[in-house]
């Protein structure tokens, strides 16, 4: 087997080739360590899911509120890639950002008006304004929250988020210790090191534990056990609520009694329960009205993707990945509905080639 060589670059000892080289010491380690594989994508999964909590409405939408959440969430993803290549003081870099981003999605919708609070910053406009806040300016905000205020006096959660000061010490790289030459088995360029990859999933963790925590006392109606589906089908309005399943997944990774805590918070947050009253006034969906959802949404699946033939490739697919060996007959009905459908209006095929379009 001939070893594909790399493109070199004189004078320079951190190469691409070094990186490649430790990724493939990473995956052999992930590979013997597959708790810690799991650990991370569980964690990865949790914060996604945490976006979920900031409501979505036809207001706000595309105001940027978002941003900052979603920001930090890719921050934390580029910290994690580094940890693969052997950067490892840029992880941890970008795990201050992705904290500080993730301080920023409460900070900015702290009153409800993201989408106005955020703009200045979001377009980086040339003013005091637009600049980032510290640390401090932001507890100050966020502290309004009587949520916050409460959670905090008994958790003292800010204290938390300043035990994350040593993650200052990468950004302005203070000694040996936090700069591009850390780690045991270090030379002068990129080595693969599985003690700093458990520190950072240390740090990654924590981050996660803090923002999860913040964005769940900001919308304490995330902890709220309620089955939506029963109200909305498939089609659930984003307000803050979470499905169980969903729900589950943080509470197992913050700290003892913090749930705990935020359910009673919970229950005395006039907004909370208001919202929870009004959904539960709603007439439960019938099955032939959740069935419709369904239809139509896979309906804009096929339409505005891959055609309906793909579409239903891609079933069979999922199908057999479960082990079963044929659609149950509420299936079998839909497909033959959407086929009718898809021949009608000539959408078997993929939008791009029904358009012509040269991709």
């Amino acid at each position: 087997m001939i070893r594909k060589k790399y493109m070199k670059f004189s004078t320079y000892i951190y190469e691409p080739d070094k990186s490649i080289e430790v990724y493939k010491e990473t995956e052999k380690f992930f590979e013997e360590n597959p708790e810690i594989k799991k650990r991370i994508e569980e964690l990865g999964w949790i914060y996604h899911t945490v976006g979920m909590i900031i409501p979505q409405n036809s207001e706000n939408f595309w105001s940027g509120h978002y941003f900052p959440f979603n920001d930090s969430w890719e921050e934390l993803q580029v910290s994690f890639t580094q940890i693969c290549f052997g950067l490892y003081k840029q992880a941890f870099v970008s795990l201050r950002g992705g904290l500080e981003l993730g301080m920023l999605s409460v900070y900015f919708n702290i009153n409800d008006d993201g989408h106005n609070a955020v703009a200045e910053w979001l377009h980086a406009k040339e003013n005091r304004e637009a600049d980032t806040p510290f640390a401090k300016t932001i507890w100050k905000i966020i502290l309004q929250n009587d949520n916050i205020r409460k959670f905090n006096e008994k958790h003292n959660i800010e204290t938390v988020h300043k035990n994350f000061g040593y993650l200052h010490d990468y950004v302005h790289a203070k000694g040996a210790k936090h700069s591009n030459q850390m780690g045991i088995l270090k030379n002068n360029s990129q080595t693969f090191e599985a003690e700093l990859i458990s520190k950072w999933l240390k740090s990654y963790a924590d981050i996660i534990s803090l923002i999860c925590t913040l964005h769940l006392l900001k919308y304490p109606i995330s902890v709220v056990r309620f089955d939506y589906n029963k109200k909305f089908g498939i089609d659930i309005p984003s307000f803050g609520g979470l499905e169980e399943y969903n729900f589950d997944k943080i509470a197992a990774i913050l700290p003892d009694k913090y749930i705990e805590d935020i359910k009673l918070i919970a229950k005395e947050d006039p907004t909370t329960q208001r919202t929870i009253q009004e959904i539960n006034a709603l007439p439960d969906m019938t099955e032939e009205q959740v069935e419709e959802q369904i239809i139509n949404l896979e309906k804009m699946f096929i339409k505005n993707g891959e055609g309906f033939t793909s579409w239903l490739d891609d079933q069979e697919k999922q199908l057999k990945s479960f082990g079963i060996e044929e659609f149950d007959n509420e299936m079998k009905a839909r497909i033959e509905l959407l086929k009718k459908w898809a021949e009608e209006n000539n959408f078997m095929e993929p939008k791009a080639k029904r358009k012509g379009w040269d991709i």
